[in-house]
């Protein structure tokens, strides 16, 4: 489970809630979970998706990852975040739970059976949060985002946008799945057909939307999903290379013996800094995306690195602050000052006593953060971990070669000094 979720390590006590609510002894876990924790009060028919909270729970906090993750040093909480949630069912669950553990949240919840639509007006209306929450019918299905009752016309740029796909292309699919599962399952699947099941399967429908964001774009800042198997994920990373994506995230959702993934992607510079809820299994490294984080160990306290690091940055002319608390640089660079080329080229008009062309504008190469954290790996030995992670910018072998002067820098000045000792 996400480190956040409140059932980690928590799990709720069953004679408690039976208890206090007569009606959790036949089957209404949600009910009395949302009841008891978050003050939500819902209405769910019975051929319907009923949602597990702890698994709804992970994938919000993996979206407000995502979104602190991505946006700038000065922004960050600042704003008003506005998300899509695309089959939010009757339930309404994605925006009611989002919307009550972050006031500044506000969503779209779409759907396109008419059962649901009004059964999530009717929720959203029972827990007051009909000015933050706006259910709308998506009456067709050929189009999933780009059509007049959903977000073309409007001039909100969104922060996210979410799904919980049906799973299955049909139901010998779905039943061929269960069959395959090396223990019994520990539910049963009480879900409408438009809940459960889609032409293509999950693959084709999160393929749609991909195919959607490549007209919407930056209309949406991050396009998620959650997956229901794993073959997907790697079919869908293969989809965002394919259409040149490189700006992608992939996790993995724990809940008991259940599994499932998240997978979102971005046609924004803004470069996630976390790896998602936990470390994802060896199954998915596959299809990891590439490092956008990068440190060495040196064998030297804080505060040399933090002295030499900060003259280093004024030598390469990079632009930022120090957050002296968390040791922590903000940074940006507008040229190349590092490359074998840029230091040559600066020698040469240094000796001619010309001065350096700065790019126009404000426009940088990138952004990128400096972490210094003490590393205790030798009681002995002061060691500190130089964290440098790259936050925005489109070229990734301009920041990584950033990233390699630095470290060859810091090695040379800590490492050879203390082999010298």
């Amino acid at each position: 489970m996400h480190p956040r979720n409140k059932y980690k390590d928590n799990p709720p006590d069953f004679s408690v809630l039976a208890f206090k609510y007569p009606s959790f002894y036949p089957f209404e876990l949600t009910y009395c979970l949302l009841r008891e924790d978050f003050n939500l009060f819902l209405d769910i028919p019975l051929d319907t998706l009923c949602p597990p909270i702890p698994s709804r729970l992970n994938y919000i906090h993996w979206i407000e990852d995502l979104i602190s993750s991505t946006e700038s040093h000065e922004e960050l909480g600042k704003n008003t975040v506005h998300g899509i949630d695309i089959g939010t069912g009757a339930s309404c669950i994605y925006p009611l739970l989002g919307c009550t553990l972050n006031k500044n949240w506000v969503f779209l919840a779409t759907d396109i059976d008419k059962k649901a639509v009004k059964y999530a007006k009717d929720n959203v209306h029972r827990n007051n949060l009909d000015d933050k929450i706006t259910v709308r019918r998506n009456k067709t299905d050929k189009k999933i985002l780009l059509n007049e009752n959903m977000i073309k016309d409007t001039t909100i740029k969104f922060s996210f946008c979410m799904c919980n796909p049906p799973f299955y292309e049909n139901q010998e699919q779905y039943e061929k799945g269960v069959e395959s599962k090396i223990t019994s399952s520990h539910s049963v699947c009480t879900g409408s057909s438009n809940e459960m099941f889609t032409p293509g399967g999950e693959f084709q429908f999160i393929k749609d939307i991909l195919e959607e964001s490549l007209i919407l774009r930056t209309k949406i800042r991050w396009y998620t999903s959650k997956i229901g198997r794993l073959e997907t994920v790697n079919k869908i990373v293969c989809e965002l290379k394919k259409s040149g994506i490189d700006n992608y995230v992939v996790t993995e959702f724990c809940q008991g013996l259940t599994r499932r993934w998240g997978i979102g992607w971005s046609f924004g510079s803004q470069r996630p800094t976390f790896s998602g809820s936990q470390p994802v299994s060896k199954k998915l490294r596959r299809s990891a995306p590439p490092k956008s984080e990068f440190s060495v160990v040196l064998p030297t306290n804080v505060g040399e690195i933090f002295k030499f690091l900060r003259n280093l940055f004024d030598e390469l002319e990079v632009t930022g602050q120090w957050n002296e608390e968390s040791n922590t640089f903000y940074g940006s660079a507008q040229i190349n000052t590092w490359s074998r080329a840029a230091r040559r080229a600066k020698a040469k008009t240094e000796a001619q006593k010309t001065p350096i062309t700065q790019k126009a504008g404000d426009e940088n190469l990138f952004e990128f953060t400096c972490n210094l954290e003490p590393e205790p790996l030798d009681v002995s030995i002061s060691n500190t971990r130089v964290i440098i992670s790259w936050t925005n910018g489109k070229d990734r072998n301009i920041f990584e070669s950033f990233y390699l002067h630095i470290k060859k820098r810091l090695e040379q000045e800590f490492n050879d000094k203390t082999a010298s000792l």
